[in-house]
This record gives C-alpha cells, sequence and structure tokens, in this order.
C-alpha cells in the first residue's frame, strides 16, 4: 500500500505538533508496510534540508514571501494562496502524484486542498485513491478565535478562508481523522465518516548533559513548562503564573524550554517584572531532544498552563507520560479526560488557585504509581494511538475520482476558489 501526505511543513525531524503527529503516522504505516511519501508547500528556505529522499519540496518564491511579508498573512494561509495561484505547482504535484500512485493521500490541515482538488478533476481514469483528512484541530475555529484576540495577527478573511477550504475538504473526504471526541463531534456534522486517533509521543531519549543541569538547579525545586513559540502558550503562561512571579519562593524555579521562551523574554508584561522574576525564572529556549529528557528528569513538577487553542496538546501526553506531578488547567487535558483524576493530576481554571496549586505540587513530595498507572502510561504512545489506522485506510474505497462535481464556470478548481475569496487582483 502506498501513502502520501500532503502539508505545509517537512516532518523527518520533527519539532513541533503538527510534525510530531505526521512524522508519527508515517511511521506507523512503515512499520506496517506501507511505502510513504510526504510533499511539502512552504516558505520555509530552510526546510528542504530536511526532506527525506524521494518527498517533493515547493518552495514559496522570494516575492511572494515579501508579499506575504507585506500582509502579514499567517505562512499557512499564504500557502494556500500560493498553490491556488500557481498553476505551474499544482502541476508539480499533479505529476508527483501520478508517479507514485498512491492508494491513500491525506491533507496534513487543510492548506493545500485547492491542488488536490484539482487533481481529483484532472487525473488520469486508472488513478483510483482515498482522500483522507487529517485533521490536526477545527482549523475554521482556531482561526475565529485568534482574530477575535486584539493585536492578532491572524484576521476575519483568514478564519473565511479556513472555513471555506476546511468545510469542502471535510465533506468530500473518504475518511477524516480527528485528534479528539470534541472535534470528531464538529465533523461528523459534514462527513458522517470519522474516526478519532489521539495525539500520543514515542518514549522519550535518553538524558544528555544530566550532571550539568543537575549542578545548575542544585538546591532548587523546578517547575518545568515546555511549548513552542505558538502565541496561546505565551498567553496561557502569563494569565496562570504571572506576570509576577513573587508567589515563588527563593528556592523555587519555573523553567522554560521550546520557543515559547523567547515570546516570554519579549513580552511587554513580563519585561514590567523582569528584574524579580529574573531570579525564579530560567528561560532556556529550544533544546535537543536528550536535553529535554534531562530537564524531565530533573524536574519536580510539569506545568501546563493552557487556556485556548484547537485539537489536543502533546504536551499534555508528555507531561503525563514524565510521571511527574502535574499542574495544568482543565482545557490542557481534552482528549485526555480519561487521565484528570490521576493521582499526580492538579487542575485549576482560575489563575490564583493555578499558583496555589504549582506551589503545594513543589512543596510536597509526588506519590508513587502504582502498577495499574505505570500499565496505562503506555496508552499514551503513538502506537497504541495510531494502531488503527493502517487497517482503517487499507479498507476505504479506490474511487476513480473524475466522477467529483465541477464548481461553476471554468471548471472545478476556480469555482471553488471563487467562493473562498481567493481569485483576486494581485
Amino acid at each position: 500500500m502506498r501513502y502520501v501526505s500532503l502539508g505545509t511543513y517537512p516532518i523527518r525531524r520533527p519539532i513541533h505538533g503538527g510534525q510530531l503527529r505526521a512524522n508519527a503516522i508515517h511511521r506507523v504505516l512503515r512499520d506496517c508496510g506501507w511505502e510513504t511519501r510526504h510533499v511539502v508547500v512552504t516558505p520555509h528556505r530552510g526546510a528542504r534540508r530536511e526532506m527525506e529522499a524521494g518527498d517533493l519540496f515547493i518552495e514559496l518564491p522570494r516575492s511572494f514571501r515579501k508579499k506575504m511579508a507585506r500582509r502579514k498573512w499567517r505562512s499557512d494561509v499564504a500557502t494556500a494562496e500560493f498553490i491556488a495561484r500557481s498553476k505551474s505547482h499544482r502541476r508539480e504535484i499533479a505529476r508527483f502524484l501520478d508517479d507514485f500512485r498512491p492508494d491513500v493521500i491525506a491533507l496534513e490541515q487543510c492548506w493545500l486542498w485547492p491542488a488536490l482538488r484539482e487533481y481529483v478533476e484532472m487525473c488520469s481514469p486508472e488513478a483510483r485513491f482515498s482522500i483522507v483528512y487529517s485533521s490536526h484541530n477545527v482549523e475554521q475555529q482556531l482561526l475565529a478565535q485568534e482574530a477575535a484576540i486584539p493585536g492578532a495577527e491572524t484576521d476575519l478573511w483568514s478564519a473565511r478562508l479556513a472555513a471555506d477550504i476546511e468545510a469542502d475538504l471535510a465533506m468530500k473526504a473518504d475518511l477524516v481523522v480527528a485528534v479528539s471526541e470534541q472535534d470528531a463531534a464538529y465533523f461528523r456534522k459534514l462527513n458522517p465518516s470519522v474516526a478519532v486517533a489521539a495525539n500520543g509521543i514515542w518514549p522519550r531519549e535518553m538524558p544528555g548533559g544530566l550532571d550539568h543541569w543537575a549542578s545548575r538547579f542544585a538546591g532548587l525545586r523546578t517547575a518545568l513548562f515546555v511549548g513552542s513559540g505558538h502565541p496561546p502558550n505565551v498567553r496561557g503562561f502569563l494569565q496562570m503564573t504571572g506576570p509576577d512571579l513573587g508567589f515563588l519562593s527563593a528556592s523555587e524555579r519555573i523553567v522554560v524550554v521550546g520557543g515559547v521562551a523567547d515570546q516570554i523574554r519579549n513580552d511587554p508584561g513580563f519585561l514590567r517584572y523582569r528584574g524579580a522574576d529574573n531570579a525564579r525564572i530560567e528561560l532556556l529556549g529550544v533544546q535537543d531532544g536528550a536535553t529535554l529528557s534531562a530537564l524531565i528528569e530533573l524536574a519536580d513538577v510539569v506545568m501546563l498552563p493552557i487556556v485556548e487553542g484547537g485539537g489536543t496538546n502533546i504536551k499534555t501526553a508528555e507531561a503525563l507520560y514524565s510521571r511527574k506531578p502535574v499542574v495544568a488547567t482543565s482545557f490542557a487535558f481534552r482528549g485526555y479526560e480519561h487521565f484528570r483524576h490521576w493521582q499526580n493530576v492538579r487542575l485549576a481554571d482560575k489563575p490564583e488557585d493555578f499558583r496555589d496549586l504549582l506551589v503545594q505540587a513543589l512543596r510536597s513530595e509526588p506519590k508513587e504509581l502504582g502498577s495499574a498507572g505505570v500499565a496505562q502510561l503506555d496508552t499514551l504512545l503513538w502506537a497504541a494511538t495510531l494502531q488503527k489506522l493502517p487497517e482503517q485506510f487499507a479498507a476505504l474505497p479506490r474511487r476513480q475520482r473524475q466522477a467529483m462535481a465541477v464548481d461553476g464556470p471554468g471548471g472545478l478548481l476556480p469555482g471553488l476558489l471563487r467562493r473562498m475569496g481567493l481569485l483576486r487582483k494581485s
């Protein structure tokens, strides 16, 4: 069986949640004997180095990247706009698909659907494949939330674009794969063929530099926060913990790892308290897997101050799998509700309660997990959360795709793009 995914980022060396999930699906399929490929359309120039042999890489040209920066488009929204306008690159994707002859074509998020939808109409009669929408969240809801935040770069046009593309894809797909029952309930209004495959993790790497970090944090109690530079991560941290960290004692630290550290460092609210907070926070930035494993090993608490966003959070699975006490919002546990009442989990949705629980966790000893609790952790591994996908993909119908209805004057793609507002003057 052959599987190809279309996305806006490479997945060979995954870092953020979308990459981790897409990479895991490929790994699970390959372990079952599938041949897989990945197609990337992206404005990020260095991404070419992260591609595997046999994959297709398309970089947005410099002129379009300038336009994207000038109009302050999100990179994924810009990718949809670019691929809708670039007939030559849609043809390049079509040739790649013709040569690979996939049994299943999956959209990792919805943004390259305009290219695939044209291919559906134009491919040869011999081509038979299934279409999967591999959803990471309800994109249109997430962008609408972001557009409503004062000062956010996401605008209402981006949210409407996501709504049009995502709804059309969800209705046309042979299967929608959602990350949670909440997302699945939304997609079932558009398509009855929906499966839930929760986000998961791989077992941690061996710790690296353990002695160095143990020496650096000797005599301190530490709470670890790991997150990308995604704006909701910053807002959640500042809302639930600060910006004034004076509730911590001199021997307690919050250790921040990932792109979120730079965002916190430069936030105006945090800067007002910088002098006092420097003694209570370590903004370590992006670290490799071995270093992250060492910091998890040494942490006394893992914190999840997540108050908004879409889909589910892989960091929640990582926090649970660490076997450390977890202080989190209830929002952070969407998709992991069956762990809400675990003995080492403390939940709070008011900032003052969150801080109180964080202090309690830092100043108390964790409870040992019983054998049943340890066994339950294995359900968080990708091999468990994605185990049904190979069989579900193999059972999908292989359809002749040219039967899909044409939308209005000029054919399928122009009709779709007019509704999306993508056929506009430059």
